[in-house]
């Protein structure tokens, strides 16, 4: 399936309304949140994955990006954050991630994934700022499985359960390093 990667504006509100997941929160906050907080709330950036292959164009699914710090003592069992100073630990937020049910199984996921990784490497690069966690919130046990397959550990075990991944790795090195990582 061809696809179209792009930030959420007003021209997409019609693509918005056909979209479906069996997680009625990630449906409602696309609906009814994601431009608002991309262009006047500023809290988060959502990105539209398009499938331009159908006869209109359809959304495929999406990600949003915002900031978060995550507790230095949430961490704690983390040996890579361990000699780390005892204050919270600022990252990036992948703070929604979903995949229309009528594409799911297709890899989709998987892409929208490394887009959103791919997206907050390129800041942590080239960016003002410096952050080290790249940090979620899974709904379920199906999302940790999905995460931890890119090498996020929980923090916890209820849910939503949150999950994070040491940029470290990926930075150190460069462009080299993140081929290597998970």
């Amino acid at each position: 399936m061809p696809l179209r990667l792009e930030p959420i504006h007003r021209v997409h509100r019609p693509l918005l309304a056909g979209f479906q997941n069996h997680h009625t929160s990630l449906v409602d906050y696309l609906k009814r949140y994601a431009l608002r907080h991309t262009e006047k709330d500023y809290l988060a950036r959502t990105y539209l994955a398009i499938d331009v292959d159908a006869e209109t164009p359809r959304l495929a699914g999406y990600f949003s990006l915002a900031t978060v710090s995550v507790e230095r003592v949430a961490v704690a069992g983390l040996l890579a954050l361990d000699r780390l100073p005892r204050f919270p630990i600022p990252g990036v937020l992948l703070a929604r991630l979903a995949v229309d049910t009528r594409v799911q199984g297709q890899g989709l996921g998987r892409y929208l994934f490394e887009e959103a990784l791919g997206l907050t490497l390129q800041l942590a690069h080239a960016g003002p700022v410096a952050f080290r966690l790249f940090v979620t919130d899974a709904l379920d046990a199906a999302a940790v499985r999905f995460y931890e397959h890119f090498g996020l550990a929980s923090l916890a075990t209820d849910f939503p359960c949150r999950m994070v991944l040491d940029l470290r790795p990926f930075l150190i090195g460069g462009a080299e390093s993140a081929q290597s990582a998970p």
